[in-house]
């Protein structure tokens, strides 16, 4: 044994027989008695304040978006009121003229003209025939947009770029 234990200097040292390593047969273990610790869930790792802002952050977004919910339902009722009025509007606007082309007499129309209003019919000699062909006509639709557009055209461009931007983002 001393043999062993004994210090070889250089590389001249005799090499050991390897040994097949001894496999060790594992005996079950006897079965021990668990200790009366109960079981600790691990730490999440998360900081509080990280948890705290992600909770804030996400209530925050669930509130725009019932905030946008909300808006939507109280502009799509505004329209559909709208809607209504201007439906109620427009059929008394066509009840008014069925009345009014109803109510017309054009006897009444003709004495109310000669007598408050001094209209007479022309003489022969006052009447000029013209004829108009049918594809070369004109249609005025809105007297005061034509001369709104008129005036335009005589203001300086800066100034009518100008009122133009403005028009467009009121």
């Amino acid at each position: 044994m001393e043999h062993r234990m004994s210090y070889i200097y250089g590389s001249a040292a005799p090499k050991l027989p390897q040994r097949p390593e001894r496999q060790e047969a594992r005996q079950p273990e006897k079965s021990r008695p668990k200790s009366s610790r109960a079981a600790v869930p691990a730490y999440a790792h998360v900081p509080k304040a990280r948890l705290f802002f992600c909770v804030v952050a996400l209530a925050l977004m669930g509130f725009v978006v019932l905030y946008r919910f909300s808006v939507l339902a109280d502009l799509n009722s505004a329209m559909n009121r709208m809607n209504e009025e201007y439906n109620a509007l427009r059929n008394e606007n066509r009840l008014l003229k069925v009345e009014i082309e109803t109510s017309i007499d054009l006897d009444k129309v003709k004495q109310v003209a000669e007598t408050e209003m001094g209209m007479h019919k022309p003489d022969r000699f006052q009447i000029i025939p013209v004829s108009v062909p049918k594809n070369d006509y004109n249609v005025v639709l809105d007297q005061q947009y034509i001369d709104q557009a008129t005036k335009n055209n005589q203001k300086p461009f800066l100034k009518g770029m100008l009122d133009a931007i403005q028009a467009a983002f009121p």
